[in-house]
This record gives C-alpha cells, sequence and structure tokens, in this order.
C-alpha cells in the first residue's frame, strides 16, 4: 500500500470553527467530575435543598409545596447549582447523586 499525505492550508473558516471550539470548550462543565469532586464530602444539605434536587416539578408547585416564594426558590437551585458547578436542574441532581449528597 502507498503512503498518501493531505497538504491542508489555514484558511479563515477553519480559524473561526477552532477558535469557536476553544471558546465553547472553556465554559463547558465536565461530565464527570475531578478526582477531587469525586471524593468530596456531604455538605449540610436541609430538607428543602434535597427536595428541590429531587423534584421534576414546575418552580411554582415545587414554592408552593415548600412554603417558599418563586424568587427565593429560584435563588436556592442557584446556589446549589453553583455549588455542584451545573449549569441545568438536571446536571445539578446528577452531580449531587454522583457524589452522594442525596
Amino acid at each position: 500500500m502507498g503512503e498518501t499525505a493531505t497538504l491542508v492550508h489555514r484558511s479563515p473558516l477553519c480559524d473561526a470553527l477552532v477558535e469557536l471550539f476553544e471558546a465553547g470548550w472553556q465554559q463547558a462543565t465536565p461530565v464527570f467530575g475531578s478526582e477531587a469532586q469525586e471524593t468530596e464530602e456531604q455538605p449540610d444539605l436541609s430538607e428543602t435543598d434535597c427536595a428541590l434536587l429531587h423534584a421534576g416539578l414546575k418552580d411554582k408547585s415545587i414554592a408552593r409545596q415548600l412554603g417558599l416564594s418563586e424568587r427565593t426558590l429560584r435563588r436556592r437551585i442557584t446556589g446549589l447549582s453553583t455549588r455542584l458547578v451545573a449549569t441545568s436542574r438536571f446536571q445539578a441532581g446528577a452531580q449531587a447523586a454522583r457524589r452522594g449528597w442525596l
């Protein structure tokens, strides 16, 4: 079998795609955490925090069940998501379960 080579010249489109990838990569959240995250001790989660991570309901329903305002509920969800380095509620629940918080 003969050897072949391909010569690829730089192009503005290729450069733009590489920059787009790099920008997205820097904002990405790891699917599987680092070793440090894997062994992280369980934080003090209140019953409300656990309910927020388990709930699959709309904000209004969750807030009503927990006796919170929707604004307070969203703040607590944002706080939990920040602690878990999650960008969605689903990811927060998955991260909490993986870490043994639930």
